[in-house]
């Protein structure tokens, strides 16, 4: 058999079915260990956590001066250490995954002198003397403590580590490694209390966050190179440590400590158009025509205060006013809500969010609330980063008890019953603690539950706390300003988010505060094709940042970077498919894809998404400032132009960019599932899925299909075609693997193929090497030779 028939044979021995009984769990983590060797790894993953953990019930104590510290392993890939001074009990972490057990193999029981608690990954060892070790698989120290004491500190040692993985704010969002943090929201800044040390380890900490914590966590981390210190005074301290040899090991880890991240629906891979200020439905109405009409790609609309009221309650004191309907809808945007949001799915393709607000404005909501002991003592910080003053004082919901939820999951049931209703949340100024983001999600989640249980939970929020991606809830990077110096920072704040933990990350494309321009818009979006997240937004006083709004060389350049964000859809979408079954980040810094390359190490303007270099231009001039690692030749992605350029690597490129190019670049062996230049994802049902390789090297890519809208992947119901270039014998296969009850009417039917390849002049031959149904697989050869399995 051709290698890539075993590969395929061996994925779909595997990936049959996630629940593997008990008496073959052996036999599946074997075959599971197996396949993670092989190129392709997608779907393995989850198959190998599901099979392969194990829980028990044993405790590990040691007793140090006082203070009781206990050790146990969480999930596969976690130790948790527990530390509890006296008075002080353990506590929920919400940042941790619920459905992680709790495993305590390899302990040395209560009272004695040593705890040690091991994995395939390595140990965690603590001593009667209070001193904690790490070490790795191969029995390498990865950090080990000064003695723990009533001082309320835990200090490692560090041989010069270096910090990722802290979140950030502008002021320090061109840093991919910390110094010192402390875990706080605000808008525009999120920081962690997570980070990952090139020591060889990650490490989660946290202490208990209750209704007076506010905003910030009552914890600080801090490096000088030599040790790093945990700072948690006189609370019951939590810290999870993670042994992992990388960057993107040290991910893997994480993401199985805090939950794999599920599923967007497809639509969010396509383009939003957002704006405080929608007017009117026949406002609403012509917006969604001239994105139509003008060949504007578009799956959804944000709207603001508007959608459901017609004043906004920013001036409000604690009592709010008795008209306030928090839970209606706006008669002068929506009179006939359901027909309409129906018929604009029907029309356009265009889904509707609309925003929340975590605070009350409704007089006798606010009794009831008051009554039950279900507002915060706090309101929420103001302005930006650093915050200036607070305000919607004695009306900011306290989501951290159970029956706020459950009260105001039963006030938002109405909003997405049926098919006709709201798609998803856009989550604002929910910066009054530490975890409203994350409380507020679960009680949304249960609204969802509550009238569509099979629907993806999806939502965009302003700040975020780790492992908020495992309910669906994505980010944006807050109230940013409408100058070249925010947009330059945007792909590094999205690299330092994506790092902490919050894998969908996107932005006001355009600057939410002030003014845009054309080029300065145009720029701006060409950074959101290559995001997570994909969508304008502006303040109300600003001219909407639609692209008919500026003149008529930005709309060209504005529809073209529209369109490759669509043709993008099948690859950002299987990419997303991959980082929940292995963990594996989609987005990320080229220190993570080039460790070894010093001049890469702190480059935050340029990112990998997935296979593809990003280096789009964040200049007033236009000026390219583009670094290509060394070590292998880069082709210009072509992405349905046809076109392509090979460079050499190690070297930079500083000419001028014109307003539409957006400059992007893959290595040989990529292999690119893309789609035409739709106007929506809906439409790309039944269509063609245009698959680029560039030649050079051995490539593959598995390209993954389900329904796009219910969590029916999570239990198999999935498709995907494995993709294998043979750059040797010039020979490309495909092999199918799984299905999904609708697949024949939405999924892509045909597959068409070409070849980038060096032409022996110094340029680059694109050659078309044929098209046919994907049928169970087949083989491509660039002579024309086709054999359908």
């Amino acid at each position: 058999l051709k290698p890539f028939w075993l590969r395929a044979l061996l994925r779909t021995a595997v990936t049959l079915d996630l629940r593997i009984p008990a008496p073959t769990r052996a036999l599946a983590c074997a075959t599971a260990a197996y396949v993670r060797k092989m190129p392709t790894k997608m779907l393995v993953a989850a198959v190998a956590g599901a099979a392969c953990a194990t829980c028990a019930a044993a405790m590990c104590e040691v007793s140090v001066g006082g203070i009781s510290v206990r050790v146990s392993r969480k999930g596969a890939s976690a130790f948790r250490l527990n530390i509890l001074p006296p008075g002080t009990e353990p506590f929920a972490n919400p940042m941790v995954d619920p459905e992680l057990c709790e495993a305590h193999p390899d302990t040395q029981g209560i009272g004695k002198k040593r705890c040690e608690v091991a994995s395939e990954h390595g140990k965690l060892i603590v001593c009667s003397a209070g001193v904690v070790t790490v070490v790795d698989a191969a029995g390498r120290t990865l950090t080990k403590s000064e003695p723990i004491s009533l001082a309320g500190k835990l200090v490692l040692s560090s041989s010069g580590g270096k910090l990722y993985g802290r979140g950030a704010a502008p002021q320090d969002a061109k840093e991919l490694t910390a110094t010192s943090v402390t875990p706080k929201v605000y808008n525009r800044a999120t920081y962690t209390p997570y980070y990952y040390s090139t020591d060889g380890y990650g490490a989660l900490g946290a202490v208990k966050v209750d209704r007076w914590t506010g905003p910030e966590m009552n914890l600080t981390y801090a490096t000088d190179g030599a040790k790093v210190t945990w700072d948690y005074g006189q609370a019951a301290f939590q810290l999870h440590f993670m042994p992992a040899a990388s960057l993107d090991e040290g991910t893997k880890a994480y993401y199985e400590l805090i939950g794999r991240p599920a599923m967007p629906p497809r639509y969010t891979f396509g383009f939003g158009a957002s704006r405080w200020g929608w007017e009117s439905r026949v406002y609403v109405e012509e917006v969604l025509k001239n994105f139509s009409m003008g060949g504007f790609g578009l799956d959804y609309m944000i709207i603001d205060f508007e959608w459901f009221m017609n004043e906004t309650d920013y001036d409000y004191d604690e009592h709010g006013k008795p008209f306030y309907a928090d839970f209606g809808w706006n008669k002068a945007l929506f009179d006939e809500p359901r027909a309409q949001l129906e018929q604009y799915r029907k029309e356009y393709g265009v889904r509707m969010a609309g925003i929340r607000k975590p605070r009350i404005g409704n007089s006798t909501a606010l009794q009831l609330l008051k009554a039950n002991g279900w507002i915060l003592p706090n309101g929420e910080p103001g302005g930006s980063y650093p915050p200036d003053g607070h305000y919607a004082d004695g009306r900011s919901v306290d989501y951290s008890i159970a029956g706020a939820r459950q009260w105001y999951a039963k006030e938002m049931e109405h909003y997405t019953q049926g098919d006709n209703g709201v798609d998803f949340w856009w989550n604002d100024e929910g910066e009054t603690n530490y975890f409203t983001f994350w409380y507020w999600n679960v009680a949304q989640v249960q609204a969802l539950k509550n009238t569509q249980p099979n629907k993806r939970f999806f939502s965009l929020n302003r700040a975020w706390s780790p492992g908020m991606a495992r309910i669906g809830a994505a980010v944006w990077t807050g109230d940013v300003n409408a100058d070249w110096v925010d947009l330059a920072d945007t792909p590094a704040m999205m690299l330092n988010w994506v790092l902490g933990g919050a894998p969908y990350v996107g932005c006001d494309i355009g600057g939410f505060n002030g003014e845009t321009n054309g080029p300065h818009l145009t720029r701006w979006l060409q950074v959101g094709v290559f995001m997570p997240v994909m969508r304008v937004h502006s303040v109300i006083w600003a001219t909407a940042h639609f692209p008919w709004n500026f003149g008529e060389a930005a709309a060209a350049a504005i529809k073209k970077t529209i369109q490759l964000r669509y043709r993008l859809v099948p690859y950002h979408y299987s990419l997303a498919h991959r980082l929940y079954a292995t963990h594996e980040n989609w987005i990320r810094p080229l220190v993570a894809e080039f460790p070894s390359d010093a001049e890469a190490a702190s480059i935050v303007s340029q990112w990998m998404d997935g296979d593809i270099l990003c280096a789009p231009v964040v200049r007033e001039d236009s000026a390219k400032s583009i670094y290509l690692p060394a070590g292998t030749k880069w082709f210009a992605l072509a992405a349905g132009s046809g076109a392509s350029e090979l460079f050499e690597g190690g070297q930079h490129l500083t000419d001028i960019a014109d307003l539409e190019e957006i400059p992007a670049f893959v290595r040989p062996g990529a292999v690119l599932p893309l789609a035409d230049a739709v106007l929506n994802t809906d439409s790309l049902a039944g269509g063609t899925l245009n698959v680029e390789v560039y030649a050079g090297a051995d490539g593959s890519f598995d390209f993954v299909d389900d329904d796009g809208e219910t969590t029916g992947y999570a239990t198999g119901e999935r498709r995907m075609v494995a993709m294998t270039w043979v750059d040797s014998e010039r020979l490309f296969s495909w092999t199918v693997v799984g299905d999904f009850p609708s697949a024949s009417a939405i999924g892509f039917a045909k597959l068409s193929v070409t070849v980038f390849a060096e032409d022996g002049a110094g340029g680059v031959r694109a050659t078309h090497i044929g098209t046919a149904d994907i049928g169970e697989g087949g083989v491509m050869a660039p002579e024309g030779v086709l054999v359908t399995a």
